[in-house]
């Protein structure tokens, strides 16, 4: 092997292990991911804490220009319908909280790279899940498009 060859090599390594650890530091895995199954569209917010444990942060900036939509013509319809549909949005992350949180206004109170995110409605009702912030589309109820 070339002497640069070897140095591509490390560097490829050393990038793959810090994807990994981020995977593991930041994606919930495990009983986590087994209860992200459980959930359902209109769901109350006290049954989701209750399958997923508390949530990491509580965002009340409705928002969700940040959140990835799969390709789709009516993509501006269905961040329109997102937005309307969103009064609080709870953030999953490792590791997790030892206290429960408070609610954060802050315009950039959002889920890290990786992290798992929920929008609830005025209700208290879950309308939609990111389960990778920055690495997967957002799954909504189907109801949010009529």
């Amino acid at each position: 092997m070339k002497p640069g060859g070897k140095a591509l090599v490390i560097i490829l390594l050393a990038a793959a292990l810090v994807i990994v650890a981020l995977r593991m530091l930041c994606v919930p895995v495990g009983s986590f991911r087994d209860g992200l199954t459980r959930v359902t569209w209109g769901m109350p917010a006290d049954s989701v804490r209750g399958i997923l444990g508390d949530p990491n942060a509580i965002c009340t900036a409705p928002t969700v220009a940040h959140v990835q939509l799969s390709v789709s013509p009516d993509s501006a319809e269905v961040r329109r319908a997102l937005a309307g549909a969103t009064a609080e949005r709870w953030v999953y992350a490792r590791p997790r909280p030892t206290s429960p949180v408070g609610r954060d206004a802050g315009p950039d109170c959002r889920a890290p790279v990786m992290a798992t995110e929920l929008g609830f409605d005025a209700s208290g009702r879950l309308r939609w899940i990111v389960r990778e912030t920055d690495q997967t589309p957002v799954t909504f109820d189907p109801a949010l498009q009529r």
